[in-house]
């Protein structure tokens, strides 16, 4: 291999690099709740009450003595940097005499460490403060971020002494106090680890033996023990495993000799609306239906299952929770394996599933 084509293949592969950690570091979650509190500087209230100017929050926000708080409405944060953008809502009103001015719509920008706070002050949205410093830690499933040294923006100094007439009264650089934000995310993103573990029901096992049907995992899905076992690709899921949805890898094929034959590919349990999913292939095709696009082949209830969330590990698992079949899958089988016959019906138990996810 000559020189020059050993530096393109080392330039493609920084390239490739470069981009996998690009992706890596936009692996953003949705904010799902949380709070801001903003600790006003003893100075810069007594600068107010000096100007005859009060305070008030807004609901939700709440201000108790120099401490606001806004409950946190939205936004998405990368729980790997702190990088992202989390939104408020409810407002904190200045008051002199009639006139009044809301702070609205509060964002904390994490991307701007020099000005992370902006917000709406009866127009369009404002760059609210800058700041000396902006750090990050994770608080288990949430994250943490902790502003200092905020100092008002020149911008909105001057929308303040218009609207209520203070002509001067606010410094440059007047300081406002510090902030302390706590992000909890409405689902996690999921690692590659650990698998979805599956227990076909005894009763619908017999049933498929008396049909001379053998069930055979597909790599990487195993068998080992009474459960399959599918590894886990990725997904996101809520710490209370309402929500998200979880990828798993691997396949089980049913075979009947001198039958029909059916696969169920990459199965994903969805959270959120309760079905198992997978892509259903059942041949021969004809005279079966062949490759189907991804369907739900089992109803998932988690009413009698054991949930877990370690906050400190980042993991939400389930244990015994149950799958049905579809009337797809029923249809399915009835199909492949009986002739037609309706052996196979809804709401009959496929087996249990669990699973312990890492979040990243």
């Amino acid at each position: 291999m000559t020189v020059r084509l050993w530096v393109i293949c080392l330039g493609a592969l920084c390239c490739a690099a470069l981009a996998s950690a690009s992706e890596a570091r936009a692996a953003y979650e949705e904010v799902g709740s949380g709070a801001t509190r903003i600790s006003l500087d003893k100075g810069f209230v007594a600068l107010l009450k000096g100007n005859d100017v009060r305070l008030a929050a807004q609901s939700p926000a709440t201000l108790t003595g120099r401490v606001l708080r806004f409950p946190v409405s939205g936004g998405k944060v990368d729980p790997t940097t702190g990088e992202g953008t989390v939104e408020h809502e409810g407002a904190l009103v200045l008051r002199a005499g009639a006139r009044r001015i809301p702070i609205r719509f509060l964002q904390l920008k994490t991307t701007r460490r020099h000005a992370p706070f902006a917000a709406k002050l009866g127009g369009g949205q404002l760059k609210l403060a800058s700041a000396t410093q902006v750090s990050f830690s994770r608080q288990g499933f949430a994250g943490k971020v902790t502003v200092s040294g905020l100092r008002m923006s020149q911008q909105v100094a001057t929308r303040l002494e218009r609207k209520l007439h203070l002509r001067g009264a606010i410094p440059e650089a007047q300081p406002i106090g510090s902030a302390v934000t706590v992000a909890d995310p409405a689902t996690i993103f999921l690692q590659g680890r650990g698998a979805v573990a599956l227990s076909l029901d005894p009763a619908i096992v017999d049933k498929l033996r008396s049909l001379f049907v053998a069930i055979n995992p597909i790599f990487p899905a195993e068998h080992v023990g009474p459960p399959f076992s599918f590894p886990i690709l990725g997904g996101t899921i809520a710490p209370d495993a309402s929500l998200g949805t979880v990828e798993a890898d691997g396949s089980i094929e049913l075979l009947q000799l001198g039958g029909g034959q059916v696969f169920i590919h990459l199965p994903r349990l969805e959270m959120g609306t309760s079905f198992a999913t997978a892509e259903l292939d059942v041949e021969p095709s004809p005279p079966y239906a062949g490759k189907v696009d991804r369907t739900p082949f089992a109803t998932m209830s988690l009413a009698g299952a054991a949930r877990s969330a370690s906050a400190a590990a980042r993991t939400v698992g389930v244990e015994n929770g149950i799958l049905a079949l579809t009337t797809t899958t029923a249809d399915a089988f009835n199909q492949a394996f009986a002739e037609g016959k309706p052996v196979f019906g809804t709401g009959e138990v496929l087996g249990t599933i669990g699973f312990t996810a890492f979040g990243q």
